[in-house]
């Protein structure tokens, strides 16, 4: 049974975007989680506070105004919105690369970390982008009259709500795989200061 574990863990560990959270620190996974929950519901003021007010004020159905707010496509701007922060937080250097002057020597600074799934963030946040601006697009230009092409309105709102939440999910990860790199790059930078101080003490 331990070796089925054993295995199953790294096999985890090679799905591509998910698979380092299984090695993620829980101080991580904490964090990131408060930070989704936040992002979350901000990102969705406009859809639960108005409902939440007919609803307490008037007595009118919930569900129904949530989706009138959503229906049009607006989930694909949503997703769109989140891609900010993934580009930001995946092109950031962490740690640095190069030397600097210290007590008349040269000592060397870690290395850049590489961001874990850089190139697959990359293109997500890409496709995101472009898939988003299509089809919000043609949702929109479904409600002018004469429009060539009649589309499908439930299906792409189901796939509008699919794409926010996968989107919700790289979020996550990528808060993680942040604070991981912060945290590791923070450790880094107090090792360095020790050695600087062991190594300047040895050059006097």
């Amino acid at each position: 049974m331990r070796k089925f574990w054993v295995w199953a863990r790294w096999m985890f560990t090679k799905i591509p975007v998910y698979g380092q959270l299984i090695n993620s620190d829980r101080d991580s996974l904490k964090a990131a989680g408060v930070e989704l929950l936040i992002a979350t519901m901000f990102s969705l003021l406009p859809i639960w506070l108005y409902p939440i007010i007919v609803r307490v004020g008037f007595a009118e159905e919930f569900w129904q105004h949530a989706k009138e707010f959503v229906e049009n496509g607006e989930f694909f701007l949503f997703s769109s919105a989140l891609v900010g922060p993934l580009i930001y937080s995946i092109t950031k250097k962490y740690g640095e690369e190069g030397t600097t002057e210290e007590g008349g020597g040269r000592f060397p600074h870690i290395k850049s970390i590489q961001f874990p799934y850089g190139f697959w963030f990359v293109i997500i946040s890409v496709f995101t982008c472009v898939f988003s601006a299509i089809f919000f697009g043609l949702m929109r230009a479904n409600t002018v009259n004469n429009f060539p092409i009649n589309l499908d309105r439930e299906s792409l709102f189901a796939v509008s709500t699919i794409m926010y939440g996968f989107t919700l999910s790289c979020f996550f990860c990528v808060s993680v795989y942040r604070l991981n790199l912060e945290n590791t790059t923070r450790a880094f930078g107090e090792d360095t200061k020790d050695l600087m101080k062991q190594w300047e003490h040895e050059n006097d």
